[in-house]
């Protein structure tokens, strides 16, 4: 071998090519003390033993201790990829758990059916719960509490309307403020199944309504997740600089990690109830049927321009009317195409009939030549 690797499972593997022909056979490994093995884990040893050994510049140095030296440093080698293998398991176990969170309730959506519908409802009312505690503060005052703002945020993001908001005598606490928006956004979640269901039964699709959930909840999902995925990959490289500051910068990611998808979960909770409370479904009517054949070899007619529009590029009305005398010739029953007389129209436009040779292509530019062509009767 011409150098000692940094793991020795590769020098072993080495090794043992030639006892696998049948050969128990021997190992012999050059080295240079310029190697990177070397160089960085023995260069202070290999220098002491040079000097007591009075070793000179080319010489070969053999011996068991450089064998235990180089072993040595490839243990300190393996045991340094070693942790780091291991820090980066520790580190994509973070993301690997937020991970099982998500996908658990993406398959919720998937499967739709009850258990799709639950989580909506629970989803939709911690929504609404979380908007009503953000906009009233709990230790102020009842009579200074901002219930005509919270009713328009309320309107606004959920199209939801709750009486009862601006009735103090109805809605003393805070509490009640919670249970009273919950109330109106579970019976929002209801009409919207009911609409739904009533627009499939249109249409004759039965299932619109679990459809429409569970589209909804995807396209939630797999927006605030790619997202979030790269917010943690910006994490990630910026977190090692906490160890200026005399912090883990494992601890440190697994902590920020953590309030970002607790803040992912509530971004996703705002903006499903949003959208679906807020959706509308249609039916599209259906395509155009395609245009018929042509079943003609004559020039295509040119398509009608809209009534009500201008076509800057089309010609006038007077020309588009009435066709040329050579285009009713071509388009006369019986008539022969135009392109059967190519040297007949270069005359009549007016000049000359060049000269062509018999092996040059044909005018009429049907790509053979004059000879093969309009030449062959001559």
């Amino acid at each position: 071998g011409t150098e000692r690797h940094e793991s020795r499972r590769i020098d072993r593997q080495l090794r043992g090519r030639s006892g696998r022909q049948g050969d128990p056979g021997s190992s012999l490994f050059f080295l240079s003390l310029e190697d990177d093995l070397m160089r960085l884990f023995m260069a202070d040893r290999v220098a002491r033993y040079m000097d007591k050994t009075g070793a000179e510049e080319g010489e070969v140095i053999t011996g068991k201790l450089v064998t235990r030296a180089i072993e040595s440093a490839q243990k300190r080698v393996e045991l340094q990829n070693f942790q780091q293998r291991k820090r980066l398991l520790e580190y994509d176990d973070v993301m690997n758990q937020q991970r099982e969170v998500i996908y658990s309730l993406r398959l919720f959506a998937l499967e739709r059916g009850e258990e799709l519908k639950a989580e909506a409802r629970k989803m939709i009312a911690e929504a609404v719960e979380a908007a009503v505690t953000r906009a009233i503060d709990a230790g102020a005052e009842p009579e200074t509490w901002d219930r005509e703002g919270l009713a328009t945020q309320l309107a606004m993001n959920y199209v939801l309307t709750v009486d009862a908001m601006s009735d103090p005598a109805a809605t003393p606490t805070l509490p009640s403020l919670v249970e009273a928006a919950q109330t109106e956004a579970e019976a929002a979640f209801q009409r919207k199944v009911q609409y739904l269901k009533d627009f499939g039964s249109r249409i004759g699709i039965g299932d619109v309504d679990q459809q429409v959930l569970s589209q909804v909840m995807l396209s939630v999902i797999d927006e605030k997740w790619k997202d979030h995925l790269y917010d943690l990959d910006q994490l990630r490289n910026a977190i090692q600089y906490r160890a200026y500051g005399q912090k883990d910068p494992l601890v440190e990611y697994k902590k920020e990690a953590f309030e970002m998808f607790e803040d992912l979960i509530r971004d996703l909770r705002t903006t499903f109830t949003e959208r679906y409370l807020k959706v509308q479904v249609n039916v599209d009517g259906p395509p155009p049927p395609p245009p018929p054949p042509r079943t003609s070899t004559g020039p295509r007619p040119a398509a009608p321009a809209p009534a009500g529009t201008d076509d800057l590029f089309a010609p006038p009305a007077r020309e588009r009317a009435a066709p040329t005398a050579a285009q009713a010739a071509a388009s006369a029953p019986g008539a022969p195409p135009a392109v059967s007389t190519g040297l007949g129209r270069l005359g009549a436009a007016g000049g000359d009939v060049p000269e062509v040779g018999r092996n040059e292509p044909c005018p009429c530019g049907s790509g053979k030549k004059y000879k093969k062509c309009h030449g062959a009767a001559r």
